[in-house]
C-alpha cells in the first residue's frame, strides 16, 4: 500500500489530521492474510490491535455442540484486538477471502491515545459505529428468517454497487448470516432461479436490488 493511501485511510478512519495519521502509521505495519488464515487462535494471549483496510475478518468460536459459531465480522474501517490491555482471545480470528490490515501493538496504541486526543476521539467513533453494527446484526438474528439474513448479507457485501467480487464463499456466507451452508446455498440458488442474482466466473451480480431487498424478511 502506498504511503499516501495509508495516511488518507487512517486520517479518514480516525477523523484526525495528516500529522496524527502519520504518528499512527509510523507505529503500524501493513500485513495481508490469505483466505482462511488465522490471525490469532481462541485461548491465545494477544497484545495486538488490527485495523481492517480491505476484506473481512471473522471472529469464530466453537460452540457447546462442537460447531463453529460466528461471534462478529469486521470489515474495512473497523478495529479489533486486545484493547485496552493484553488479553486472552475468546475466539479465533480468521481472514475471509484476502484481507489487508494495519497491525499495532496494544502498548503502542495506548501510548498514542494518551498523547493525541483526536486519535482517542476517532477511536471512540469507530467503536461506536461497531457497537451499532453489532446491535443491527443481533436484531437481524432475532427478527429475520434464515433466508432473509442471507439476503441481507449479500446486500451488505455488495455495498452501494451490484457486484460481489470475488463471489462469496457459501460456507462463510452462511456463517455470517448465522445459518448453515446448506441453507445459504439453497437461498442463493433460489435467487438465481428467480433472476435476482447472476453468477459469473469472478463475481456474483445482483440483477434486481429491489427484489433482493424485498427478500429481507
Amino acid at each position: 500500500m502506498e504511503r499516501t493511501e495509508r495516511l488518507a485511510a487512517l486520517a479518514s478512519f480516525f477523523a484526525c489530521s495528516t500529522a496524527e495519521a502519520q504518528r499512527l502509521s509510523d507505529a503500524m505495519i501493513f500485513v495481508t492474510y490469505r483466505h482462511g488464515q488465522t490471525l490469532i487462535h481462541q485461548g491465545d494471549m494477544g497484545a495486538k490491535v488490527w485495523i481492517v483496510l480491505d476484506g473481512q475478518a471473522q471472529l469464530q468460536l466453537i460452540g457447546s455442540d462442537g460447531q463453529v459459531q460466528l461471534l462478529m465480522t469486521h470489515g474495512a474501517g473497523e478495529l479489533f484486538g486486545a484493547l485496552p490491555h493484553e488479553r486472552q482471545f475468546v475466539s479465533d480470528v480468521v481472514a475471509l477471502n484476502r484481507i489487508a490490515v494495519l497491525e499495532i501493538s496494544t502498548a503502542s496504541l495506548n501510548r498514542l491515545l494518551r498523547e493525541e486526543a483526536r486519535i482517542g476521539s476517532g477511536l471512540a467513533m469507530i467503536l461506536a459505529r461497531q457497537y451499532h453494527s453489532a446491535l443491527d446484526r443481533m436484531a437481524a438474528r432475532i427478527t429475520l428468517t434464515a433466508t432473509g439474513r442471507v439476503c441481507a448479507e449479500l446486500l451488505n457485501a455488495a455495498g452501494e454497487g451490484d457486484a460481489i467480487s470475488p463471489p462469496p464463499v457459501v460456507a462463510a456466507l452462511g456463517l455470517t448470516a448465522q445459518t448453515t451452508r446448506e441453507t445459504a446455498s439453497r437461498a442463493i440458488n433460489g435467487l438465481m432461479r428467480r433472476g435476482i442474482l447472476r453468477r459469473e466466473p469472478d463475481r456474483l451480480t445482483i440483477v434486481s436490488r429491489k427484489l433482493l431487498e424485498d427478500m429481507v424478511i
